[in-house]
């Protein structure tokens, strides 16, 4: 059985099949006032490519977990993603996300390529 945790503390995506890690992924959640909802999900939509109606961004690769929209997605600002994951952490929670979970491209797709609807995600 596939399954991905989010680790809001750590800023990290792991996704497991039955007891084996396939990935690990860095990542960027949402900020105090948009945050990643805890809990345990499915993925009921994906989206490739995708643009947020709400904000008006990019989301390729998109996997929603939650009916209010947050998405495992694809980054695509202008800043690389582990240096706004560094200034989440050390600096200010304003370099979060709306509540969505931020990749890198390639983890994004892999993610994406791996996880079937209905896929379990656990948010901690």
């Amino acid at each position: 059985m596939k399954r991905i945790v989010v680790d809001l503390e750590e800023q990290k995506v792991e996704a497991f099949e039955d007891d084996e890690k396939v990935y690990a992924f860095i990542c960027v959640t949402g900020d105090e006032d948009h945050p990643t909802d805890k809990g345990t999900f499915k993925i009921f939509r994906k989206e490739h490519p995708y643009r947020s109606k709400t904000y008006d961004v990019d989301m390729d690769y998109a996997m929603f977990f939650t009916q209010d929209g947050k998405a495992l997605h694809q980054y695509h600002g202008p800043i690389p993603l582990s240096v706004v994951r560094n200034m989440r952490q050390g600096v200010s929670e304003w370099f979060g996300s709306h509540g969505c979970v931020r990749l890198q491209e390639e983890d994004a797709k892999a993610l994406y390529e791996w996880a079937p609807l209905n896929t379990k995600v656990t948010v901690v």
